[in-house]
């Protein structure tokens, strides 16, 4: 059964002039560059999301109803302004990639439909995924990384999150 820890951006959370670099596709951490910035928010079609209090209740909320209905088990998850990490684990046929893709497809969906934001975009492309491979980094996971995050944080075993 693969266990992974999933990390999906705020869009435009984490730009080229971020102060600890940031992350090109296909190429990996790069230095700050603050060019590439600007180049980027002239491109860019929609402002930059902030996962606030409330929309990080919702992230909490979503993400519990979309692995219980796929038959996945969302074991913690932890938010922050600027991002949200799942650590997820699954039985049967579905890749890291589908299921990663299911989250934030419906996680989109839904946060439109609460917010009433018909257009733009929730979350960055792409994200991040570490498969989770022994008992010892699953615990430092949900026992430490993850409730040191500033927003909200939730673990198998409390009350399902409500809205």
């Amino acid at each position: 059964m693969p266990v992974y820890l999933f990390t999906f951006h705020a869009y435009r959370s984490w730009m080229p002039d971020h102060p600890r670099g940031f992350v090109q596709r296909d190429r990996g951490v790069q230095p700050r560059n603050s060019r590439l910035a600007d180049a980027y928010d002239q491109a860019a079609q929609y402002p930059p999301v902030v996962f606030d209090d409330s929309i990080q209740k919702a992230l909490v909320w979503i993400a519990h109803d979309v692995c219980q209905r796929q038959g996945w088990r969302l074991h913690a998850m932890a938010t922050d302004p600027t991002h949200v990490h799942l650590v997820v684990s699954w039985r049967g046929d579905p890749s890291w990639q589908k299921v990663a893709r299911r989250i934030k497809n419906v996680g989109s969906l839904a946060l439109g439909r609460r917010f009433s934001k018909s257009s733009g975009h929730w979350f960055s492309r792409g994200g991040s995924r570490k498969r989770v491979n022994d008992r010892a980094h699953f615990e430092h996971l949900v026992r430490s990384y993850l409730p040191s995050h500033r927003g909200r944080y939730w673990r198998e075993g409390q009350d399902a999150p409500a809205l």
